[in-house]
Protein backbone atom coordinates (compact mmCIF):
# COMPACT_ATOMS: atom_id res chain seq x y z
CA UNK A 1 0.00 0.00 0.00
CA UNK A 2 1.36 3.66 -0.81
CA UNK A 3 0.85 6.28 1.17
CA UNK A 4 0.24 9.75 -0.01
CA UNK A 5 1.99 13.21 0.88
CA UNK A 6 0.10 16.01 1.74
CA UNK A 7 0.05 18.85 -1.24
CA UNK A 8 2.47 21.97 -0.43
CA UNK A 9 -0.91 23.57 -1.03
CA UNK A 10 -2.91 21.77 1.62
CA UNK A 11 -0.02 22.18 4.44
CA UNK A 12 0.08 25.87 3.63
CA UNK A 13 -3.82 25.66 3.85
CA UNK A 14 -4.13 23.71 6.92
CA UNK A 15 -1.65 26.10 8.49
CA UNK A 16 -2.98 29.58 7.62
CA UNK A 17 -6.75 28.02 8.49
CA UNK A 18 -4.69 27.06 11.93
CA UNK A 19 -3.01 30.34 12.56
CA UNK A 20 -6.80 32.20 11.70
CA UNK A 21 -8.53 30.17 14.56
CA UNK A 22 -5.63 29.93 17.02
CA UNK A 23 -4.76 33.45 16.72
CA UNK A 24 -5.44 35.17 20.22
CA UNK A 25 -8.17 38.77 19.96
CA UNK A 26 -6.54 41.72 20.42
CA UNK A 27 -7.00 43.63 23.12
CA UNK A 28 -8.91 46.49 21.33
CA UNK A 29 -11.11 44.31 19.98
CA UNK A 30 -13.06 43.33 23.03
CA UNK A 31 -16.61 44.14 24.05
CA UNK A 32 -18.41 43.95 27.25
CA UNK A 33 -22.03 44.47 27.60
CA UNK A 34 -23.97 45.34 31.08
CA UNK A 35 -26.85 46.62 32.52
CA UNK A 36 -25.70 48.05 35.39
CA UNK A 37 -27.50 49.87 38.40
CA UNK A 38 -26.27 52.24 40.63
CA UNK A 39 -27.77 53.11 44.14
CA UNK A 40 -28.84 56.61 45.22
CA UNK A 41 -25.49 59.32 45.90
CA UNK A 42 -23.17 56.53 44.60
CA UNK A 43 -21.07 56.53 41.31
CA UNK A 44 -20.11 53.88 38.95
CA UNK A 45 -16.34 53.40 38.34
CA UNK A 46 -15.10 52.18 35.18
CA UNK A 47 -11.49 51.81 34.16
CA UNK A 48 -8.53 54.22 35.50
CA UNK A 49 -5.66 51.47 35.58
CA UNK A 50 -6.31 50.43 31.82
CA UNK A 51 -3.47 49.89 29.35
CA UNK A 52 -5.03 51.36 26.22
CA UNK A 53 -8.55 53.45 25.27
CA UNK A 54 -12.15 53.00 25.65
CA UNK A 55 -15.30 53.65 24.89
CA UNK A 56 -18.73 53.75 26.00
CA UNK A 57 -21.82 53.42 24.51
CA UNK A 58 -25.21 53.37 25.99
CA UNK A 59 -28.40 54.58 27.05
CA UNK A 60 -29.85 55.61 30.82
CA UNK A 61 -32.43 52.88 30.86
CA UNK A 62 -33.39 54.24 34.31
CA UNK A 63 -35.97 56.96 36.26
CA UNK A 64 -33.74 59.14 36.78
CA UNK A 65 -30.51 61.43 35.52
CA UNK A 66 -26.88 59.90 35.54
CA UNK A 67 -23.89 61.99 35.19
CA UNK A 68 -21.16 61.02 32.92
CA UNK A 69 -17.40 62.16 34.24
CA UNK A 70 -14.06 61.43 32.47
CA UNK A 71 -11.31 61.21 35.31
CA UNK A 72 -7.80 61.43 34.80
CA UNK A 73 -5.06 62.29 37.57
CA UNK A 74 -7.29 62.59 40.09
CA UNK A 75 -9.70 65.27 38.32
CA UNK A 76 -12.84 64.70 36.76
CA UNK A 77 -14.76 66.65 34.37
CA UNK A 78 -18.10 66.23 33.14
CA UNK A 79 -18.68 64.93 29.67
CA UNK A 80 -22.42 64.82 29.86
CA UNK A 81 -25.82 64.04 31.75
CA UNK A 82 -28.07 61.41 30.32
CA UNK A 83 -31.90 62.39 31.12
CA UNK A 84 -33.58 59.12 31.23
CA UNK A 85 -33.74 57.34 27.96
CA UNK A 86 -31.35 59.75 26.07
CA UNK A 87 -28.12 57.90 25.07
CA UNK A 88 -23.83 57.65 25.65
CA UNK A 89 -21.26 57.52 23.20
CA UNK A 90 -17.85 58.71 24.63
CA UNK A 91 -14.38 57.89 24.28
CA UNK A 92 -11.90 57.55 27.16
CA UNK A 93 -7.77 57.39 26.91
CA UNK A 94 -5.72 55.09 28.74
CA UNK A 95 -5.80 55.08 32.61
CA UNK A 96 -8.50 57.47 32.75
CA UNK A 97 -12.18 56.59 34.40
CA UNK A 98 -15.18 56.96 33.26
CA UNK A 99 -17.39 57.77 36.44
CA UNK A 100 -21.34 57.25 36.36
CA UNK A 101 -22.71 59.48 38.94
CA UNK A 102 -26.56 58.99 40.15
CA UNK A 103 -27.61 61.79 42.14
CA UNK A 104 -30.76 61.07 42.82
CA UNK A 105 -31.63 60.70 46.72
CA UNK A 106 -34.24 58.28 46.52
CA UNK A 107 -34.04 55.96 43.47
CA UNK A 108 -31.32 53.92 41.58
CA UNK A 109 -29.67 54.85 38.55
CA UNK A 110 -30.30 51.74 36.00
CA UNK A 111 -27.67 51.52 32.79
CA UNK A 112 -27.68 49.56 29.47
CA UNK A 113 -23.68 50.12 28.59
CA UNK A 114 -21.11 48.62 25.65
CA UNK A 115 -17.61 48.81 26.52
CA UNK A 116 -15.45 48.58 23.62
CA UNK A 117 -11.34 49.19 22.80
CA UNK A 118 -8.85 47.62 25.72
CA UNK A 119 -11.24 46.02 28.33
CA UNK A 120 -7.84 44.16 29.97
CA UNK A 121 -7.31 44.87 33.07
CA UNK A 122 -10.79 47.37 33.09
CA UNK A 123 -11.61 47.70 36.50
CA UNK A 124 -15.22 48.36 37.86
CA UNK A 125 -16.34 49.33 41.53
CA UNK A 126 -18.65 52.10 42.98
CA UNK A 127 -18.00 54.74 45.35
CA UNK A 128 -20.51 56.91 47.60
CA UNK A 129 -19.67 59.60 48.04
Amino acid sequence: MRRQTPSLARLVAGTAILAVVRAPMPATAQSVKSTTYIEPAQSFLLGGGQPGAFSVKGRNAGEVPVTVFIERAGKRDSVTTLAPGAKVDADFPARAMAVFRNASVGEPAKLSITVRGNTRNLGMRYERK
